[in-house]
């Protein structure tokens, strides 16, 4: 019986471990409130369309999108075009210069989404010159998001 009650110990003891170790296998995104897509312009170049499917917890999620740009060239991004802004919307967007002090070097677009209500919508984004004749959709970036009610943790708004 002495040693049934401490092997039941041990186990209760050891329960809190497995769980989490299971969870970190199989769980790739341990805070569904927060997501980053960062893809370079060398990463573009080598896949002009990128397609992207996440879940994204609903009611204050943020997602945060770094995508390279370099203006000096004549390119840039649109803005971002949402199927359905009750499900997320833009907080900002902002271009961040390399630290090199290079001219013409390349730096970095940032978007930032919060989520709202749960549903299904796409961000569409595409790089390209802006002007009448100039290269359009060089590059794209399809996000569909799955904006879904999360019970895991809190979640502020």
């Amino acid at each position: 019986m002495r040693k049934l009650a401490i092997l039941g110990l041990v186990a209760i003891m050891l329960l809190p471990l497995f769980i989490t170790g299971c969870a970190s296998s199989t769980t790739t995104n341990t805070e569904p409130w927060t997501q980053t897509i960062e893809i370079t312009l060398d990463e573009f170049n080598a896949q002009n369309h990128v397609l992207r499917n996440i879940d994204m917890a609903a009611y204050g999620g943020t997602l945060t999108v770094k995508l390279g740009s370099n203006p000096s060239t004549g390119y840039s991004w649109t803005d971002a075009e949402i199927t359905d802004p009750t499900a997320i919307r833009q907080i900002s967007r902002d271009y961040v210069a390399p630290d090199t002090g290079l001219v013409g070097a390349g730096g970095t677009e940032v978007w930032v989404f919060n989520t709202s209500n749960p549903s299904t919508t796409t961000i569409t984004m595409s790089y390209g010159q802006p002007w009448a004749g100039g290269a359009k959709d060089i590059y794209t970036l399809t996000i569909v998001i799955h904006v879904i009610i999360y019970l895991g943790g809190p979640v502020d708004q």
